[in-house]
């Protein structure tokens, strides 16, 4: 079964009803709502694949049309949690909407943004929507694995470590959004002092996440790590090594059908050792990627692909790179 937009809007006049209706009929109803929605039972469990409410997004290949009704689709799930919040599936859902927002359609956009002011409006608002997916997800950890929360906030290793040895492969989705929240956060505003402390706890869950699932979305899990350990200092866990084994797992894994990890190895590891030629074959190789050829996962194929189209402008280029002798005849053909 696969949910359209019009059937998400109609669920709002079912939850209108069900909050009307005895505490036993409602919390039956909730339940059965909250599955449909989220994929997955109350206990976090995944349904039949059959079932995917969020085709009618993650399938669209209009980016506006979904950019406009996102907020609509945060607000639902979000209701839907404060009125079942023990519902484990909903809450990671939840969380994972607005992980999904605030990395596509406000930290993407603001990048491209030139007044410094609504630039760092919109990435404080991002920076908000990250910790807010985060902690939903915390939470649900909270519930299942008491003090799972506290020991992963608290930043010291010896409490996050002991306390991630509690989670198991159905808790890798949720692992996935809560480290990809985190990390998200840090990537907007890297003078936080709470994030900077914390920010190797969102590492080890992401490292237990791919510990317990290595294949988990066709190595969604290696990409962001390999992101994280190639642009963060030493100090703060930078490891140029494993960024480099992490990007190979994440093209492995991804069997070149994913735009996602070509955009990371340019934007992360090509513009950082100005390896423009790097540069430009990995965003030619994301963008001669068929979005078509995995529905499932258009929309994020083509807001890849237009992000690569960004990066590949002479004016972008120019900004971001020093072009060299070496590097003329590449950049000449690029532009001629």
């Amino acid at each position: 079964m696969k949910i359209s937009i019009r059937t998400v809007l109609a669920v709002f006049l079912c939850v209108s009803a069900v909050f009307t209706s005895c505490s036993s009929t409602k919390r039956i109803a909730l339940n059965s709502i909250s599955d449909m929605l989220s994929g997955a039972d109350k206990n976090g469990k995944t349904l039949s694949s059959d079932s995917d409410a969020m085709l009618a997004l993650t399938g669209e290949t209009d980016v506006e049309l979904v950019e406009d009704f996102f907020p609509t689709a945060l607000k639902l799930y979000e209701i839907l949690h404060y009125q079942n919040p023990e519902h484990a599936g909903l809450a990671v859902m939840s969380g994972s909407l607005y992980v999904m927002y605030a990395n596509v359609f406000i930290q993407n956009n603001a990048s491209q943004m030139t007044n410094i002011d609504a630039q760092m409006n919109e990435y404080n608002r991002a920076k908000m929507f990250y910790l807010r997916g985060r902690d939903y997800i915390l939470e649900m950890f909270e519930r299942k694995y008491p003090g799972f929360q506290t020991a992963l906030l608290s930043a010291d290793s010896d409490l996050y470590n002991e306390a991630l040895l509690q989670l198991k492969k159905e808790d890798v989705n949720a692992a996935y959004w809560a480290g990809a929240g985190w990390l998200g956060a840090f990537s907007v505003d890297n003078y936080d002092n709470d994030l900077l402390h914390s920010c190797t706890a969102a590492v080890a869950l992401l490292e237990k996440a791919a510990e317990l699932d290595p294949e988990y979305n066709s190595g969604a899990i290696w990409d962001i790590l390999s992101m994280f350990y190639y642009a963060a200092p030493y100090d703060f866990g930078g490891d140029p090594e494993r960024a480099l084994f992490c990007h190979e797992e994440s093209m492995r894994l991804s069997e070149g059908k994913s735009p996602g990890p070509y955009v990371t190895y340019a934007e992360t590891f090509c513009l950082k050792d100005q390896n423009l030629s790097g540069y430009i074959e990995a965003l030619q190789s994301a963008l001669a990627i068929d979005p078509d050829d995995n529905p499932e996962t258009r929309l994020a194929t083509i807001i890849s692909q237009n992000k690569a189209r960004r990066m590949m402008s002479q004016q972008y280029i120019d900004e971001h790179f020093i072009i060299w002798e070496d590097d003329m005849a590449v950049y000449e053909e690029l532009f001629r």
